[in-house]
């Protein structure tokens, strides 16, 4: 577990840049969820739209939203593929994401092409406490 200044980000995960994770899981799937700041910056979740299941994914496309007092964050697919289940408790409990973002997953996704290529552009492992340093700097303590 990498955690500074209060946010913790699991290290078996990838993280995009605009704070997603994603979970390899052992039958293939990939599940795709909320990091830690994403939650903690985006405040009160009021609303969370995703897809449906069956849906195509394309890497770096909108696949959904989270909306909050503050603002709405346009969920971006960090990977191709078809969308194989849907959190349904978060559009009746959009607050799960707060609670616990790692638990919250929005989609799981049947990955096309190369999930590895795809995973390697994602910060993981020696990277990620660097990115998340970063990242604190950039949007805590900035505030941007």
């Amino acid at each position: 577990m990498v955690e500074v200044e209060g946010y913790r980000f699991p290290d078996q995960l990838y993280y995009t840049d605009r704070h997603l994770w994603v979970k390899k899981e052992s039958d293939g799937t990939l599940t795709i969820g909320f990091d830690d700041m994403a939650q903690k910056l985006i405040g009160k979740i009021m609303f969370v739209r995703l897809p449906r299941e069956g849906v195509q994914l394309t890497q770096g496309k909108d696949f959904g939203t989270v909306e909050s007092m503050k603002w709405v964050e346009r969920l971006k697919s960090p990977i191709n593929g078809t969308v194989k289940a849907v959190n349904a408790q978060l559009r009746a409990k959009p607050r799960l994401l707060s609670e616990d973002p790692y638990a919250a997953w929005f989609v799981k996704v049947e990955p096309t092409g190369n999930v590895d290529e795809a995973l390697s552009k994602l910060f993981h492992g020696p990277s990620l406490e660097d990115w998340v340093k970063k990242e604190i700097e950039k949007k805590v303590k900035k505030g941007k």
